[in-house]
């Protein structure tokens, strides 16, 4: 019995292991960049930008995650989350850093209804 319990859990962790290189495979194009940009729509999400910029770049990386097939790496939660002004008194140039330990994200919005998400991996 504690054999097969001890197989089952490997097996397990193989395959969270293999869920992480898949997502990193996909996040930098089969490991071509280390670097990659993407776009999402801001109707595809709940939270409101102007309303909490944190909370809304959380979701959108999350949404990110989902729609690459991560689902593992869905549920981490991201370490870091912070948003500022890059240039002060102006919201459009608002942008939020965030970092989890595949790498770290940008999240910027632009005026129209796009998402932008650039994604940098740790060397």
């Amino acid at each position: 019995m504690k054999t097969i319990l001890s197989l089952i859990f490997i097996l397990s962790s193989i395959q969270v292991a293999s869920a992480n290189l898949d997502c990193d495979r996909v996040l930098t194009s089969d490991y071509s960049v280390d670097s990659q940009s993407f776009k999402l729509n801001e109707f595809d999400l709940e939270s409101d930008f102007e309303v909490s910029a944190v909370a809304f770049a959380r979701e959108a990386v999350t949404k990110l995650y989902s729609n690459l097939g991560c689902e593992e790496l869905k549920q981490k939660s991201l370490q870091t989350a912070t948003c500022s002004e890059v240039i002060k008194g102006v919201s459009t140039s608002k942008v939020c850093y965030l970092e989890n330990k595949q790498g770290y994200f940008l999240v910027s919005k632009d005026m129209m209804e796009n998402i932008n998400i650039l994604y940098n991996r740790w060397d």
